[in-house]
């Protein structure tokens, strides 16, 4: 069955409520998982605009919620937990308006 960037949306999403249901414990499997998921959602999105002929107008916001999973997953001081709130927030947008 082909992925849609609609489903892995979806599936970064179910991971990072994980995530945040651990807060304050930082579950770096959730933040993985909810990274590859949205990195295939990136190339998803990719290779439709590139059938039509264009950049998705979804990926510099989908960029910015990658840029805060990879910020929680691998944070330079404590876990961004405010950004990472937002970010779903901005995902669940995105997936809305996915596909």
């Amino acid at each position: 069955m082909p992925v849609s960037a609609r489903a892995e949306g979806e599936a970064a999403l179910a991971a990072l409520d994980r995530a945040l249901a651990q807060k304050p414990k930082r579950d770096g499997h959730a933040f993985a998982e909810m990274t590859e998921h949205l990195c295939t959602m990136r190339d998803l999105l990719i290779g439709h605009g590139r059938e039509r002929g264009g950049p998705p107008p979804l990926l510099e916001r989908l960029n910015s919620v990658i840029s805060t999973a990879l910020a929680g997953h691998f944070p330079l001081g404590s876990t961004p937990w405010s950004e990472v709130e937002h970010a779903r927030g901005v995902l669940q947008r995105l997936i809305e308006e996915a596909d």
